[in-house]
């Protein structure tokens, strides 16, 4: 067995302030506050992508990028909370991806126009800005919206109450604690490497590290909450840690692909030990949209 990584401590901290401001807004049933920390999370990671841009000296317009970021997700909070502006969810929420599209169809263009009034006109630099700055639109605010999709998908309670609260919380225990078995088993145990041409430091004990942690974490959390997870058996659980979790370490690789390109070791400094709010959701980019669906098809 290997020593302790010396990143353990503060990443231990991290991690338990931010689940405690997790718990805290679950406990006062803060609505808004489930929305303005989804919100943060993906601003904040939507910003080090593009510093990430910045310091490779490479194009964007991150200034249309942030606005079509802010707009869809606060816009995604705003027809969420008052569906009778848009489809529901559970018939398909066309009206919400109606808009969705909208945000990135419009981004399309103003990136376009902003092309042909740039002063000095070279062709490579106009493609590659304007495909890193809709990449960086689609790759977080968008996908992480499908948590904002998530906490509204499931009918209230007869008193008012969110009940995708629940599904959401499960969502994090499932990826989060996949990440945590995958961190401490990867460092404790690990000898042979997976995808080294991408994570050098990702092994085979820990991506099955991760399947446990998820698979006994999400079991627990589905055993206390039994009642209000009623869309899933313990089978279906099983499947969900399993494949979700893989899934969540595909979204690991795929920011460490991001990040190798762009010769970062994190996204930023933001969190001790963990590295930046990218490094904290790139995991969830990935498993929240397939949740969702999965979510949607046991409601049909």
């Amino acid at each position: 067995m290997k020593p302790l990584p010396t990143s353990l401590a503060p990443r231990l901290l991290s991690t338990l302030i931010l689940w405690g401001l997790i718990i805290a807004t679950v406990v006062m049933k803060w609505e808004m506050g489930y929305c303005l920390l989804i919100v943060a999370a993906a601003l904040g990671s939507l910003w080090e992508y593009f510093w990430l841009l910045k310091v490779s000296s490479l194009p964007r317009n991150w200034r249309i990028g942030y606005t079509a970021g802010i707009s869809l997700l606060f816009g995604n909070c705003w027809l969420l909370h008052y569906p009778h502006y848009s489809a529901s969810l559970a018939t398909g929420g066309g009206g919400i991806f109606a808009f969705d599209a909208g945000i990135l169809i419009v981004t399309i263009l103003v990136l376009f126009f902003r092309e042909f009034l740039r002063p000095q006109h070279v062709e490579r630099t106009s493609a590659e800005g304007i495909a890193f700055t809709l990449f960086g639109v689609a790759y977080i605010p968008w996908l992480f919206s499908f948590l904002l999709k998530i906490l509204y998908l499931t009918p209230r309670t007869s008193t008012g109450l969110m009940t995708g609260t629940y599904y959401v919380l499960f969502l994090l225990v499932l990826t989060k604690f996949a990440d945590v078995g995958a961190f401490l088993c990867g460092s404790l145990f690990g000898k042979h490497l997976f995808c080294p041409n991408i994570s050098p430091k990702k092994t085979w004990e820990g991506f099955f590290g991760a399947l446990v942690f998820s698979l006994v974490s999400s079991l627990i959390f589905y055993f206390i909450f039994r009642q209000q997870l009623s869309l899933f058996t313990p089978g279906i659980v099983i499947l969900l840690s399993l494949g979700l979790a893989s899934v969540g370490i595909a979204g690991d690789l795929a920011e460490s692909l991001l990040k190798r390109s762009l010769y970062a070791k994190d996204s930023s400094h933001t969190l001790p030990g963990i590295g930046g709010g990218l490094d904290l959701i790139d995991s969830l980019l990935f498993t929240a949209p397939i949740f969702y669906f999965i979510l949607l098809m046991r409601m049909s």
